[in-house]
């Protein structure tokens, strides 16, 4: 893996997901519609350092039944504000990168909010890092549709390091 150079304010804020690991998925079958059906599956992710700690790289294989598809999570900071953007770009429509969401650091959690759209709508989106370990971590997503007042939490994944 490549070194962090940066001494940026941040530059390191990511360090704990260099590497390999394990995923176990928990995702609602039907987002913003009240549903409790979550589907769960497996799945695997590498992220790496890049532009000397100012960014990383996340390749994702979500091995969801009938469905697998791999997916890139690109991270990079703005080193004058501290704030991180975040964008997803899905294999199913590689064409497109997802709305970004951005945020600061703070108490051992990662919150990053932007604006999104679901079946064509606006909706908030929000993503939580959180229970960061050495070996461990869980990442949240939810959704609001009434401007952040109210979220859904519709997707969450429990990592478990590989090396």
């Amino acid at each position: 893996m490549p070194a962090r150079t940066d001494t940026a304010p941040g530059a390191g804020d990511w360090d704990f997901l260099a590497g390999s690991w394990t995923v176990r998925h928990r995702k609602l079958a039907q987002r913003l519609v009240g549903s409790n059906d979550w589907v769960e599956f497996d799945g695997t992710f590498t992220n790496w350092p890049v532009l000397g700690g100012r960014g990383n790289v996340g390749d994702n294989v979500m091995n969801v039944p009938g469905a697998p598809y791999r997916g890139i999570g690109l991270r990079a900071l703005d080193g004058d504000t501290g704030e991180w953007t975040s964008w997803w770009l899905d294999g199913r429509t590689p064409a497109t990168i997802a709305a970004p969401v951005r945020g600061k650091f703070a108490d051992g959690t990662r919150m990053l909010i932007g604006d999104d759209e679901h079946d064509g709508k606006p909706v908030k989106a929000r993503i939580i890092w959180s229970r960061i370990t050495p070996g461990s971590a869980r990442w949240e997503q939810a959704l609001s549709a009434d401007g952040g007042a109210t979220w859904e939490v519709n997707w969450t994944s429990d990592f478990t390091r590989v090396a």
